[in-house]
């Protein structure tokens, strides 16, 4: 059950109804769109047969035939969604004529209520049915049923409940069927029923089951104490059982009853073979041209429209799904396009302006070697420990940093922990293990400044900056070129140099699959939406819809 406030699609939960066989019912409110404020009847289908195997797409279809259906005695449907789990129908809400009824206690307090229902009418109101009412009430069911069934929607549960009154003073009376199809629905068979993936609904609700209860008292029996398919005969027995229902209720005080009973009882013992026999044998019903029915020579026409319009439903189903599947490749293959191009440029400015991420930069001669992590104005770094900073005094280990802008230059900040001289510092090695237990003194800091060459792809070391001391790249005739300090290479009198130490990638740009894997999909996605234009082309009816 959806507590009040719950929102299931564009409509807000107001309050709950009931629980019936094909479902449970709300009053709800639009949030949003041409429903925005207005209240309307929610049938949500039980969760454990929307969840089974191929229900969704079978709701669809038959939705798609329901919302077809408009006319004399036909409560129609507005729409229909599918969120998830939630299955679920939009009718208009009926609100109905507010009447008073006494308990029969002089001081009971008069009851309120809706008369919205037949099944309301014959509980609250049985001397208001007069068989003019009666006869009202059968031709707009006649009507809309004989509607549906020509284009091949089959009622399967009317009932009191699912017949909406409008009764007016004089007599006079309207009224229609509401919950076309929904047994058919809510009966779903999986293909995978009798398997582990197939749940059958069962509900020990007693609202559901005082409704089915009420439902299999106006359906045939067949014998084999399953519902089985919706059948057209199946609609004109419970117009029978519907008559019945009345007859029991109502004193036939009046004249004008005479032919009912006899009706009904060729109704339910289905005497009448169709719709129209049935419409024809209603007591003073008269010319059936008037309700724009015809009689039963022109029945075989009707069963062959029919037939033609469910086949043509059918195709159109299937050319909507063909539609939304190629709709949704078209949308899919466009996205993963884009964004593999939008991966592309993004790639093309960062390599621009910074250099490859986890790329090794190196320079012939020497052990130095970095590593920038990608970022953009900070990152992870990897360089070579310098052999001043090893005890050993040989250097190239591996040692991680980090790197951040300064002054259009990329520093990188490392680090090395010093060797404990246990006499000197009086601790030993484990002592210096854990937050706090070191100190800036106990390690080797050192910063190096590189610049980015982005037309060569290059990295040149600019200075070293250690405890204060700036180093700078130096060479002597005829030695490597190496880092010397800045104070010694003034006053070398020119015996070192200054030079420069360029750092290249040691492996060369790969191909960019990203733009070429785009390129691929924007393609395939321009196929999709030439196939989507040509069968809209082909059938300029989908377009409009």
């Amino acid at each position: 059950m959806l507590s009040a406030g719950t929102r299931i699609g564009l409509y807000r939960v107001n309050n709950w109804i009931k629980e019936g066989s094909c479902g449970q019912s709300y009053e709800v409110e639009g949030n949003s769109g041409e429903d925005v404020g207005e209240t309307r009847y929610l049938k949500l289908f039980h969760r454990v047969i929307s969840e089974n195997d191929g229900f969704s797409d079978f709701f669809s279809q038959e939705c798609l035939a329901i919302q077809q259906l408009q006319g004399r005695g036909i409560w129609p449907l507005l729409s229909y969604g599918v969120t998830k789990w939630k299955h679920w129908l939009i009718y208009r809400w009926f609100e109905g004529e507010k009447k008073e009824i006494a308990n029969g206690n002089e001081d009971s307090p008069i009851q309120e209520i809706h008369l919205r229902s037949l099944d309301d009418l014959a509980e609250y109101f049985p001397h208001l049915i007069t068989p003019t009412v009666l006869k009202n009430i059968l031709v707009d069911l006649h009507c809309g049923l004989h509607h549906s069934h020509g284009v091949g929607v089959i009622h399967g549960n009317v009932k009191p409940s699912n017949v909406l009154i409008d009764l007016k003073e004089g007599g006079d009376c309207s009224a229609w069927l509401t919950e076309f199809a929904l047994t058919k629905i809510s009966n779903f068979e999986s293909s995978f029923k009798g398997s582990e993936d197939y749940t059958e609904f069962v509900s020990q609700n007693l609202q559901y089951q005082e409704s089915l209860k009420q439902s299999h008292s106006f359906r045939m029996d067949d014998g084999t104490g399953s519902d089985g398919l919706p059948e057209e005969k199946g609609d004109v027995f419970a117009l029978g059982a519907l008559v019945r229902f009345i007859l029991n209720r109502v004193g036939r005080t009046e004249e004008g009853w005479a032919g009912w009973e006899e009706w009904s009882r060729k109704s339910i013992n289905l005497g009448f073979e169709n719709i129209s026999q049935s419409m024809e044998a209603i007591p003073g019903v008269g010319d059936l041209s008037v309700y724009g029915l015809s009689g039963e020579s022109d029945r075989t026409e009707e069963i062959q429209s029919a037939e033609e319009i469910r086949v043509a439903k059918e195709i159109e189903w299937e050319k909507q799904q063909r539609i939304s599947s190629i709709t949704f490749r078209r949308n899919i293959t466009g996205l993963i396009g884009c964004v593999c191009i939008l991966i592309f440029l993004f790639s093309k400015v960062y390599l621009f302006l910074n250099p490859s991420p986890w790329t090794e930069y190196s320079v012939e001669g020497a052990s130095d070697r970095y590593q920038l992590g990608f970022g953009i104005w900070s990152g992870k770094a990897w360089g070579i420990l310098p052999g001043a900073y090893d005890d050993k005094g040989n250097g190239g280990q591996d040692v991680a940093g980090e790197w951040v802008r300064e002054d259009g230059l990329f520093r990188l900040d490392f680090r090395k922990f010093k060797k404990s001289n246990e006499e000197e510092s009086g601790k030993k090695l484990w002592q210096f293990i854990g937050k706090g237990a070191t100190k800036d003194d106990d390690y080797f800091i050192w910063s190096d400044f590189l610049k980015y060459d982005t037309q060569n792809r290059t990295l040149e070391l600019i200075k070293r900056v250690h405890e204060g001391e700036v180093y700078l790249p130096g060479e002597k005739r005829g030695e490597t070129p190496r880092l010397y300090p800045e104070v010694r290479i003034r006053r070398s009198g020119g015996t070192v140099r200054d030079t420069q130490l360029v750092f290249a990638q040691n492996e060369p740009e790969g191909r960019s699959w990203s733009a070429l894997i785009g390129l691929g999909f924007l393609i395939s996605s321009l196929l999709y939406q030439r196939m989507l234009t040509r069968i809209k082309m082909e059938n300029p009816e989908i377009g409009k819809g």
